[in-house]
């Protein structure tokens, strides 16, 4: 035999060899706390940048898509077997994953969406790989809106879970403006959306005059059941996440989630192309205001012509 024909097929196979190896995919891990509509909102708008950048999954980049179901144990396993997987970046969904990705990521870049600073949170130390874009959570707008629709608020309950440190901080600050006006804070501590029923029960006799959830994502995995018990005590449901008011609160009022998964978006591609990213952490100034006309029946809440004005949505005509 030839060896021409030997030699045509080492250079062949050399060059399928080369190309192969010029393919290799920029490997993107993903995590989220739940399963949510809302928070899937700001994952399809951080891909959305992706992919108006050029960054296709399947074809220059491979996204391996984690979710920790609600089990906050679970997110500090599946960074690990990022990190065991060589990814070359992180992008992390929830104030519960920003802040275990700070704790334990230090060699791969992190980039956050819906969370708040680690600032907000009272991170020890803010690491040189993260980066992202926080809810500043204007406390003083949102009290200011809820005495608007109830002129005369004095009691506000205030279901959370305290192993979140979003939702603790949110009751936090939530607590001191609401006191700093002289009104009240009913808390009930919630350990898991199965919990709901039980503090729904607890507020109602409370004597409140609403509910507010702020940035808490396991009671908004059971805000239905916290939605009915509001309509039957007519006592009406705000929400810090102007979308999550579609799954039965009267008003919910809080930044852009799509927005916001896009701008975080915006920094993982200047990291993927090898950009210097000037400001890695920045706040989101995108508010919307959205109204559930059925609740607000529903709950016995009437919206006054000045919160109504400036709905940026409103639904269940």
């Amino acid at each position: 035999m030839s060896k021409k024909p030997l030699l045509l097929i080492f250079i062949v196979l050399l060059a399928i060899t080369a190309c192969t190896q010029g393919e290799k995919k920029t490997k993107i891990g993903y995590v989220q706390i739940t399963e949510d509509a809302v928070l899937n909102v700001a994952k399809a708008g951080v891909f959305q940048a992706l992919v108006d950048s050029g960054f296709i999954d399947g074809e220059n980049i491979k996204i391996i898509d984690n979710n920790a179901n609600g089990d906050l144990s679970m997110i500090i396993t599946i960074l690990q077997s990022l990190q065991s997987q060589g990814v070359d970046l992180i992008i992390t969904n929830s104030t519960p994953c920003m802040v275990s990705a700070a704790q334990i990521v230090r060699d791969i870049p992190v980039v956050f969406t819906v969370s708040f600073s680690p600032e907000q949170v009272k991170l020890k130390t803010t690491p040189d790989n993260l980066y992202g874009v926080y809810d500043p959570l204007d406390v003083k707008s949102y009290v200011s809106m809820m005495q608007a629709c109830i002129t005369n608020l004095k009691r506000v309950g205030l279901p959370y879970n305290n192993a979140e440190s979003n939702a603790e901080y949110s009751a936090k600050i939530f607590t001191e403006e609401l006191n700093n006006r002289g009104i009240e804070v009913i808390p009930a501590n919630v350990n898991s959306s199965n919990d709901l029923l039980m503090t729904a029960q607890y507020l109602q006799g409370k004597n409140i005059d609403a509910i507010l959830v702020a940035a808490d994502n396991t009671v908004y995995k059971g805000l239905n059941v916290l939605a009915k018990t509001a309509a039957e005590s007519k006592i009406p449901l705000f929400v810090t996440d102007a979308m999550q008011a579609e799954k039965g609160a009267s008003i919910g009022m809080g930044v852009n989630y799509k927005s916001w998964g896009y701008l975080s978006g915006l920094k993982a591609i200047e990291l993927l192309k090898g950009r210097k990213v000037n400001n890695h952490i920045e706040a989101i100034t995108e508010q919307e205001l959205l109204i559930n006309i059925k609740a607000c029946n529903a709950q016995g809440l009437e919206i006054p012509a000045s919160v109504l004005e400036k709905a940026t949505s409103i639904i269940g005509n």
